[in-house]
This record gives C-alpha cells, sequence and structure tokens, in this order.
C-alpha cells in the first residue's frame, strides 16, 4: 500500500486544527438563511466564515461527484449516461453519509454532431446530473430545514464543446401552464428544463407543510453552473407564480461559470431573489467568457449597448481564488487552472483576499485527479482518477468483456 507523505507547511501556508477555525462559529441550523445568501453574504466572504466555506465545499463536491459518475469514454457501452442508478449514486461514489436521496436523474438530447464525432445517441439522452431532496433527520436539524438539492454536470463531451461555443444571446421563452400531451400510448418526450420543473413542483407539493425551512440549491461547474444559473432562475420564475411558493430560498454555488445573460438578464436574477455565489479562479479564463470585449466590466458603453447579442453580464455575489497554495506547482496549462478539484482545493485553503493558503484538511491528492498540477514530493500520480479496469470484468470462462449496459 502506498503511502503518501504528510504536506508541509511552507510558502507562507498555514495549517490549523479544525478545533482552532471552527470553535466559535455558531450552529449552521441558526444561520442557514444567512449561508444561503438572505443578505448576499455580506459580511460572510472576507473573511469567509467556516460555515460558509464547508457549505461551498460540500455543494461542490455534489458537482464533482457529477464528473466522477458520467461515463463520458466512447468505447463504453454506458457511455453518455451515470455509471450507477439513483439508489446507489451516493453509497457507489463514497457519500453515502451525504443524508440526500436522489429522486431524479437529468438528461439532455446532444445528437446534432453524432455522425461526426461518432458519439452514441440516447433514447433518454446524455446523464447532465441529478436532483436530490434531504432525508436524514439528522442532517436536517444539522441543516436548519429540509433542503433540495440540483447538481449539473460541466462540459464532457466533444458535442457539448461544440455547443459551448454558441454565445449569441437569444430571449427567455417560459411557459408554466404548457403540458406536453400525445396521443393514446404514444411516447411524449420532455425537454430537460419540464423535467426540472416538474420534479422540483412534485417536491415542493410533497414537502409542502415544511415550506418555512425548506431550501432549494443547485451547484455547478462550468456549463454546469451556467446550466445551474439559469434553471435556478427558471424555478423562482415558477415559485413567484405560486401562492406562498415564493418565500422558499433559491441558492446558486457556482463555479467557474462563464456568463449566462444581458444586463436585463442579471437584474431580473435579482429583482426575483434568485442567490448566486461565484467561486472564480483568477487564472481561468472561462468565467472571462462570453463578452470579452462588452461586459460588466466595460462600463457605462455596455450599459448603452446591452442590447447587443454579445453583451455579456455576471450576476450574483464574486468570490476571487487565487493560486496561493503550498501544493500547487508553476504550470502553463491554462486549462488546469479550469478544473473543479483545483478550485475546491483553492477554497479548502481560502481565508480572505489578503490572507495566505491555510489549509482545512482536504485531501491534497483529489487536486491531481484529472490533471497534473501537485508538486512531485507529494508523490501524487498525474490523472490518476478512472473506472476500474476501464469497465471490462472477467467472466466465468476468465475473458474480459464490456459488461451488458447498466440501468
Amino acid at each position: 500500500m502506498a503511502v503518501f507523505p504528510l504536506p508541509q507547511l511552507e510558502d507562507n501556508a498555514v495549517l490549523l486544527p479544525s478545533s482552532q477555525t471552527n470553535s466559535t462559529q455558531p450552529q449552521l441550523c441558526d444561520v442557514w438563511r444567512d449561508i444561503q445568501g438572505a443578505h448576499n453574504w455580506n459580511g460572510l466572504l472576507d473573511p469567509m466564515v467556516p460555515n460558509l466555506k464547508a457549505e461551498a465545499l460540500r455543494y461542490g463536491n455534489l458537482a464533482q461527484l457529477c464528473y466522477d459518475a458520467f461515463g463520458g469514454k466512447s468505447y463504453s457501452k454506458n457511455y453518455g449516461t451515470c455509471y450507477h442508478s439513483k439508489r446507489d449514486l451516493f453509497n457507489k461514489m463514497g457519500m453515502s453519509e451525504s443524508g440526500y436521496q436522489v429522486t431524479k436523474y437529468v438528461y439532455a438530447n446532444t445528437n446534432l454532431l453524432n455522425q461526426v464525432f461518432g458519439e452514441k445517441p440516447k433514447d433518454q439522452g446524455v446523464w447532465l446530473g441529478f436532483i436530490a431532496v434531504c432525508t436524514d433527520p439528522n442532517e436536517i436539524r444539522r441543516l436548519g430545514r429540509r433542503d433540495i438539492v440540483i447538481a449539473w454536470r460541466g462540459t464532457q463531451t466533444a458535442e457539448e464543446w461544440i455547443e459551448d461555443l454558441r454565445d449569441i444571446l437569444v430571449p427567455t421563452r417560459l411557459s408554466y401552464r404548457c403540458k406536453r400531451t400525445g396521443a393514446a400510448g404514444a411516447t411524449v418526450n420532455i425537454s430537460t428544463r419540464d423535467l426540472v420543473v416538474s420534479e422540483i413542483e412534485r417536491l415542493i407539493q410533497v414537502y409542502e407543510k415544511e415550506m418555512d425551512n425548506l431550501s432549494i440549491t443547485f451547484t455547478g461547474h462550468s456549463l454546469g453552473a451556467a446550466l445551474a444559473t439559469l434553471s435556478a432562475y427558471d424555478i423562482k420564475q415558477m415559485l413567484c407564480t405560486k401562492h406562498n411558493f415564493h418565500q422558499i430560498p433559491v441558492t446558486v454555488f457556482a463555479f467557474a461559470s462563464p456568463r449566462v445573460g444581458n444586463l436585463a438578464f442579471a437584474k431580473r436574477v435579482e429583482e426575483i431573489g434568485v442567490k448566486v455565489l461565484r467561486f472564480v479562479n483568477k487564472r481561468d479564463l472561462v468565467p472571462k467568457v462570453p463578452g470579452v470585449c462588452m461586459n460588466e466590466n466595460v462600463g457605462c458603453l455596455s450599459k448603452l449597448l446591452h442590447w447587443l447579442p454579445w453583451t455579456y453580464f455576471h450576476v450574483g455575489v464574486e468570490l476571487p481564488l487565487h493560486n496561493n497554495s503550498p501544493f500547487i506547482q508553476h504550470t502553463h496549462n491554462l486549462a488546469y487552472f479550469h478544473n473543479l478539484e483545483l478550485y475546491l482545493h483553492l477554497l479548502d485553503g481560502y481565508v480572505g483576499s489578503k490572507q495566505p493558503f491555510s489549509w482545512s484538511g482536504r485531501d491534497h491528492a483529489l487536486v491531481n485527479k484529472s490533471c497534473d498540477l501537485l508538486r512531485e514530493k507529494y508523490e501524487i500520480p498525474p490523472k490518476w482518477w478512472q473506472e476500474q479496469n476501464k469497465g471490462l470484468v472477467k467472466g466465468p470462462d476468465g475473458k474480459w468483456t464490456q459488461p451488458s449496459e447498466k440501468e
């Protein structure tokens, strides 16, 4: 069994035992509305309160789970799906103590370029994430409420990378009274948006008596962060049309999100009360697009030209993360700065904008799951995360084959 060396204190890093970092903070159940952004995280970010950091990391882990559980290898029979069933997802991915139960998987069709890239079309679409609800009584008490979470995966397939390049703004067209119907016995397709809205509506009805202590939280990375923002806006619009439902807090913990809308969209997100906390690695290029030339940083000119289809504005509150970790080596690979595990590592060590990196105990080996960023002295191999035997199983006859497609 390999033994990894313990991290060493260097380069202005500070390591504090958990007893020193968490001894004076209030219970999460008493301050959960503030942690969810009720007051736009005023006074909670710089320095960052431990409760908020812990919750942001927890939701970030759910976003990372969407990558780890996704069958993204085109040679696999499970390509485009989740490796595990809804019932087994958290157990199989080492999160059995999460306290959540998955109620719905989220799929989307990305079959425009199948013939070009040789990707396998799925009747139900490609797996993008999941919807889950907190059901464990102890976790509900710790959180102070019942939480519904929607986690979105970022870009993985070739088609999704192509779709990401489409950056011309289009009007939002949302309707909450239109129901899809079909002939008797016919299969009726449902959009990803309709799937999410219908499931959230169902869960709200189930827990209607807990309305005063119910929250809806979206999380995602990259494309997933953009989808989280758009779907949170969509859900909050829906809640505003229903009596007493508008009071349910809707929050987004977005990692490395690109811009997703114009000035009018940003204002509307704020007006209806969607709370968005965006974590941004200062060296990551993705949060700088689209709208490279015309965005919220340009000033009055961008506001005057807000009607242009390529004028974008970020939404919510931004928390910049600095690459000041002593664990990380210098690199010229800009793609690595977009890696979600690096984001979570930097967040784990974040104290304040002018404070040195303070390691809180998150396993530094996770940084190298899909990249090569850790210093060599830690002896963690690069890109070590992979499916065991690349999905092959050994049969009774001693031959290795692809297993039948998982349900």
